[in-house]
């Protein structure tokens, strides 16, 4: 049940969390494709993929459909946590070093999680280091699993505190040597890390504290890479886009446009009756069923008359408006909050083999 107050309802809070990233996760990727190689990509890339993975992590909390979990070896995950944590180090003058024990280029499973718990230990570990102290995130596989271990430079623990900093109820010791935080963010990451197969461990309490993640392998990468798969196109797909909110409709039009398709977009049901009555053949409708109102049944009936092969894709949050007689005329549904890689793939599979209308 909702909130009364809406900004007390956190699974409301974490789906406009995650509407929001949907629209900034696109117009990272529209930045970077107009950037050549260099600094301003290499940044963009890094924000895209944090981004991305609070993105996943809201749609997880407020029960979104996912998909299977990502791959990527230990030593993308690794390197790929410390860039995200940068900016940060070096705000608070503080070094973060990454050690590679060996080659670790073995798959993990799930690596998503991975990247998430990282983040966390190290922003402790640089939270917690002093000014010109070295942060270190040191790695090595052994067969089974990859062990990741974060050292800062801190005080360290207390033996007392250390004993509860897992523990479902948070520690208010006020003699404390390790002050600042309400250990949520670690009792969180080793719930995490469980459900995943892993564990999170305090490997020594310090001075300079070290905790080890250990998280299970999937499979050996081969020697064999596949090549880079071209942008998919769209070109000379028309489109109806039914939409009503700007941002999401600027995504769309940028991402859908940039391969190749031709979109009419509406907001309205009278928008939407007229892009109908203009007569245009359409190869694919994207709806989102709010602006049409209660005249979803009529909507649909009318599109798939004028164009019988094309097929609609929800862009909806719910289906619930779908009257039943009417789901079968439903192709696909990309759900809010989505990425727009989604979107696209699902036009590729339905568009990619079929020749653009004409015009009447």
């Amino acid at each position: 049940m909702l909130n009364a107050d809406p900004e007390a309802d956190l699974a409301g809070a974490l789906h406009e969390v995650s509407n929001t990233l949907t629209v900034v996760l696109g117009w990272l990727d529209a930045a970077q494709a107009g950037l050549p190689p260099g600094p301003e990509s290499s940044a963009i890339d890094v924000a895209r993929t944090h981004a991305r993975l609070g993105h996943h992590i809201a749609r997880r909390a407020i029960g979104a459909e996912m998909s299977s979990g990502s791959e990527q070896t230990a030593r993308a995950v690794a390197r790929c946590a410390v860039l995200g944590v940068a900016q940060e180090a070096q705000r608070r003058r503080v070094e973060v070093r990454l050690e590679e024990l060996n080659a670790c280029r073995i798959l993990l499973h799930d690596s998503e999680p991975v990247l998430q718990v990282l983040l966390n230990l190290l922003l402790n570990a640089i939270e917690f280091s002093p000014e010109g102290g070295t942060v270190t995130l040191s790695l090595f596989d052994d067969l089974t699993s990859v062990v990741f271990t974060v050292t800062d430079s801190g005080p360290g623990i207390d033996a007392e505190r250390a004993q509860h900093l897992f523990s479902q109820e948070p520690f208010a010791a006020p003699d404390s040597t390790r002050h600042g935080g309400a250990g949520i963010g670690l009792r969180y990451s080793a719930a995490l890390a469980r459900v995943k197969g892993g564990d999170l461990s305090l490997a020594h309490a310090g001075p300079g504290a070290s905790f080890a993640l250990r998280w299970p392998l999937a499979e050996a990468r081969s020697g064999a890479f596949l090549p880079r798969i071209s942008a998919p196109t769209l070109a000379g797909a028309r489109i109806l886009v039914v939409e009503d909110d700007a941002a999401v409709v600027s995504l769309i039009e940028v991402a859908l446009e940039a391969r190749g398709a031709q979109l009419v977009t509406v907001t309205n049901a009278q928008q939407f009756d007229a892009a109908l009555a203009a007569r245009r053949a359409f190869d694919a409708a994207l709806i989102d069923l709010s602006p049409l109102a209660q005249g979803v049944a009529p909507a649909f009936e009318a599109f798939k008359r004028a164009n019988p092969n094309a097929p609609i894709v929800l862009i909806s949050g719910v289906a619930s408006n779908v009257p039943d007689e009417l789901v079968s005329t439903v192709s696909a549904w990309v759900r809010k909050p989505f990425e727009m890689n989604e979107v696209i793939e699902v036009l590729v599979q339905f568009l990619g083999d079929r020749a653009p209308k004409s015009e009447p």
